[in-house]
Formats: C-alpha cells, sequence, structure tokens
C-alpha cells in the first residue's frame, strides 16, 4: 500500500531532526538481520545517544539535501539502515563496529557523513577508533591549562628560590651556632 503525502512529510520531518541532532551518519546493510537482532543494535545505540533507522533512500536524501548535507548515492545502494550518532560519536560507532563483528557478514557498514564530508566505510569504521567524549574533553583541558600551569610556575620561581636561599642560610647559621 502506497505512503500518503501526509505520512511522508511526518516521516521527512522526522529524518531532518534526526539529521541535525546528529555528529555523524553512517549508512549499513542490514539484509539478514532478524527483528531481534535490530532491537538489539537499538537499544544499544540507544545506550550511547544514538539511534539506527530503516528509511526509503529518497526520503533520506532530500532530507540530507535540505540541512546542506551531501547525499552520497553510491552508498546508498539496496536496503540501508542509518545510523544517527550523537555527541559521543566514538561511543556509538563502537557499538555499531562491535555489532557488525558479532552478526558477521549480515550487518555491514557502507559509509558515513561526518560533518560536511563523506567518508567511505573504512572511514566510518575508523570512527569507533576515536577517543571518547570524555577523553578529548580531558585533553582538551589539559591543552587548555598548560600554559596557565606554566605561567604560574614561572612567577613563583622567584619565590621559591629566595625561600631556598633562605632556608639554606638559617640552616647554615643555626648549624655554626650549635658548632661553637
Amino acid at each position: 500500500m502506497p505512503v500518503s503525502r501526509e505520512r511522508k512529510n511526518e516521516q521527512l520531518q522526522s529524518f531532518r531532526e534526526l539529521i541535525a541532532h546528529s555528529q555523524a551518519i553512517v549508512f549499513a546493510d542490514y539484509r539478514g538481520l532478524t527483528v531481534a537482532q535490530l532491537e538489539k543494535l537499538r537499544r544499544l545505540l540507544r545506550e550511547q545517544d544514538a539511534s539506527f533507522v530503516v528509511a526509503k533512500k529518497t526520503l533520506m536524501s532530500i532530507a540530507l539535501k535540505e540541512l546542506n548535507r551531501p547525499a552520497p548515492r553510491d552508498t546508498m545502494t539496496g536496503p540501508v539502515g542509518f545510523a544517527f550518532l550523537g555527541e559521543d560519536i566514538a561511543a556509538g560507532a563502537k557499538v555499531l563496529r562491535d555489532f557488525s563483528k558479532e552478526s558477521g557478514e549480515l550487518f555491514k557498514v557502507l559509509g558515513g557523513i561526518l560533518g560536511p564530508s563523506v567518508v567511505d566505510a573504512r572511514g566510518a569504521s575508523a570512527l569507533a577508533d576515536l577517543p571518547s567524549r570524555e577523553v578529548q574533553l580531558a585533553q582538551l583541558l589539559g591543552a587548555i591549562s598548560a600554559p596557565m600551569t606554566s605561567i604560574a610556575g614561572l612567577i613563583t620561581a622567584p619565590h621559591r628560590d629566595l625561600i631556598g636561599l633562605l632556608q639554606a642560610r638559617i640552616d647554615k647559621e643555626g648549624g655554626a651556632s650549635e658548632a661553637a
């Protein structure tokens, strides 16, 4: 039964929202997976602020184009599912990689979109090798605080040196009065 124009518009709006809130989109061939396996994948992705949708490629292409994202036609061949990865791209990509290994040849990553760029299957799979969001934030904080720590050390160095000299003098004087 054909999908009504109203239903297509609802789906298109839903896809726009998913795309707008995603940091990356990964395309995957899901042929051969059971409903239970797809539900398991969706549950695992939800835990990582991600989702997996089976959608009509034409509607997804329209939504991508409307949001100025590339729509790689060559990657989207055959039945394609779309994984929308949230803030922590690496966590969602790791779920996809692990699920792909677990399901054997039934689930294959085909490619994806990272920002304005299209990535191939290897590039989409490499997203799983990125450090987690927490690690990236810690690295950023370390990079920001390192110069300030150095400046604080430079500012306090003369005071430390002066205190060290005075303490050495006290020790020397105290040691000399005990000997006398």
